[in-house]
């Protein structure tokens, strides 16, 4: 698995985008709920929903990393 913070849009969202077109599994992660599910919807539309999960997450909070490990 790869794990991409900020990945609802930009370039986080184009890294996610490339690894899970490669195959790799991705955890999109976004502080935004609503955005990030947002982004998983359109990787989805995409064909890539074998490849991609959404976890809402806020590096700078501890208890919100923790919750993804």
């Amino acid at each position: 698995y790869a794990v991409v913070t900020g990945a609802n849009k930009g370039i986080g969202f184009e890294i996610v985008k490339q690894l899970a077109s490669a195959g790799i599994k991705v955890v999109l992660t976004a502080r935004d709920e609503k955005r990030g599910l947002q982004a998983l919807e359109t990787l989805k539309a995409s064909g890539l929903s074998d490849f991609v999960v959404f976890h809402q997450l806020d590096v700078a909070d501890a208890s919100s990393v923790a919750s993804l490990v």
